[in-house]
């Protein structure tokens, strides 16, 4: 088939929303020609092209998309690259009918930005169109949101605001109404597609791994033995949840006198960690490691350790759950999203999201019992293992996305 996916943010590289293009590129391009629209904003054209030189994708064409130079700054600032993704979105309409004069697609995918509440500019070809997968729909209990600081309870505001404006647009209930198959990353997520109006609606992760990254966490030992370390690796921002992982830990610690709590990673929530820590009476405890200078100082980090912590408010997918959970790592999240939507009762623990008090108690417990039961602690290590090379793999995911596309035209071609 000739395909085209939307992949505004894309280039070669093995995480996040880029990562989950490229790797979307390259599977379809194993049974079609595909080309792909990319935002040139963002570094993505300078990063992806010197790549394509030396290693050239037969059957691949990247079609670089810019906005207005007038309007390029939007994209350059955080507090406004939404406004800028949704106007490129909305001037992609124009882009594609001109592309489909030309190629005569058979298929079209959106591909990032992966959340729910904003429109594709792909809904206006009338051609089999696969939606997602997209997240964002995870909304934390209001009282998680009033115990944060105003700015970032400020922040929430914005978030919860800018998604029910955007449900109540035409453009995005348009969107729904045209993806033959509209893909969730987690139960709330689907939840919101289905309220949006989508025809169909599955299920599937945002990420998987390969061969090669189960190999790389396979070689990491089991967890070791002495006292308990948990980890947390991420950026610092307040909705990933560590504040609630310190005050976790700092409850389990009093009887444990020589446990630690490892933070990897930077950025502007690392004050607020700090200060909850002392608060907590574990500054001493909880080591803030930085931002590590190679990958491999992460998985070395994490291979001495015993459990990941990562009680997100609202996490999409959490792409290092997965990743600790096949380096035989069980998970302690809240019972929101994606962590959630990964774990099971043998690989990992999710809090009740009922308010933070309970969360955190949970969470204590959580610890407390695998370090007291150091045989549950390996049992769950190797069931995470096990968990992950069954059900997250990319041989897995490509599958069911090859069977999305052949679905999507056989339904496309019976509805017209």
């Amino acid at each position: 088939m000739k395909v085209l996916l939307s992949t505004y943010s894309c280039f070669p590289c093995k995480t996040s929303e880029p990562g989950n293009a490229w790797r979307a590129i390259n599977e379809a391009l194993k049974e079609h020609e595909v080309w792909a629209v990319i935002a040139d904003a963002h570094r993505y054209r300078e990063l992806t092209e010197p790549v394509l030189a030396k290693n050239p994708l037969p059957n691949f064409h990247p079609v670089f998309v810019k906005l207005n130079p007038a309007l390029q700054w939007l994209s350059s600032r955080p507090a406004t690259t939404a406004v800028y993704y949704h106007l490129w979105q909305e001037h992609l309409r124009g882009v594609v009918r001109e592309l489909h004069r030309q190629v005569k697609f058979d298929l079209v995918h959106h591909v990032t930005y992966g959340r729910y509440w904003s429109p594709s500019g792909l809904r206006v070809l009338d051609l089999p169109f696969i939606w997602g997968p997209v997240g964002a729909a995870e909304t934390p209990p209001a009282e998680f949101v009033r115990e944060l600081p105003l700015r970032y309870r400020l922040n929430e505001a914005v978030r919860d605001g800018v998604r029910s404006f955007c449900e109540r647009g035409s453009a995005l209930r348009d969107t729904a109404a045209a993806a033959t198959i509209a893909i969730g990353v987690t139960r709330e997520s689907c939840a919101a597609l289905q309220r949006l109006g989508a025809k169909r609606v599955e299920r599937m992760p945002q990420l998987a791994l390969t061969d090669e990254d189960l190999a790389q966490f396979a070689a990491l030992p089991g967890p070791p033995p002495g006292p308990l370390r948990a980890i947390c690796v991420g950026r610092h921002v307040h909705w990933k949840g560590f504040y609630l992982a310190i005050r976790a830990f700092a409850q389990f610690a009093k009887n444990n006198l020589e446990a630690e709590l490892w933070i990897v990673n930077d950025g502007p929530f690392r004050g607020e960690l700090e200060k909850t820590a002392a608060q907590t009476g574990v500054a001493a405890r909880v080591k803030f490691l930085g931002t590590l200078p190679k990958y491999s100082d992460v998985l070395a980090r994490l291979g001495q350790s015993h459990v990941l912590l990562h009680p997100a408010l609202h996490e999409g997918f959490g792409n290092v759950c997965l990743e600790a959970m096949a380096a035989g790592r069980p998970v302690g999240c809240l019972d929101i999203g994606g962590p959630a939507s990964q774990i099971t009762p043998e690989t990992g623990f999710a809090a009740p999201a009922t308010n933070p008090a309970e969360a955190v108690a949970a969470l204590a417990g959580f610890l407390e019992r695998i370090d007291r039961d150091r045989a549950l602690l390996a049992r769950m290590s190797a069931a995470a293992r096990t968990h992950v090379q069954k059900n997250y793999t990319m041989r897995q995911v490509n599958a069911q996305m090859r069977k999305f596309y052949s679905e999507a035209r056989e339904q496309h071609r019976i509805h017209k």
